[in-house]
């Protein structure tokens, strides 16, 4: 199983439905009023492009040695001296985004979720680490 291509090409389906990001932050939203407010004030679009970019960095962290510093960076902004974000902040936020993913891509299967934590695994264990 190529793990790289079945994340690439869920994550391409994904995109293709506009939606994708709106149904990621009504299901963050939804997980609790704290997560809520840490938008308040925020532009949901220009966030929602931040966020395309945060995925793919911090998807690329198992292959890339820039990719792991951004992510740590990215981390200690959002981590304890930053938003104050905690490790299970960090698996809420993942599983809603596997929600958003069961959701939009219609070849959802076990085998597309076990590509997306695959490819995620390096990354959000930089932030765990950074934010804990």
């Amino acid at each position: 199983m190529d793990v790289i291509q079945i994340f690439n090409d869920s994550y391409d389906r994904c995109n293709r439905n506009d939606e994708f990001l709106d149904i990621f932050y009504t299901k963050f939203f939804e997980k609790g009023e704290r997560f809520k407010r840490m938008f308040d004030g925020v532009d949901m679009n220009k966030q929602m492009t931040m966020m395309k970019a945060s995925l793919l960095i911090i998807m690329l962290a198992s292959t890339s040695a820039s990719a792991r510093t951004s992510v740590r960076v990215y981390a200690l902004r959002h981590g304890k001296d930053g938003l104050g974000i905690h490790e299970e902040d960090l698996n809420i936020w993942f599983s809603c985004l596997l929600e958003a993913v069961a959701s939009c891509d219609p070849y959802f299967n076990p085998h597309v979720e076990e590509a997306w934590r695959r490819c995620f695994e390096d990354g959000l264990q930089i932030m765990r680490e950074e934010c804990g």
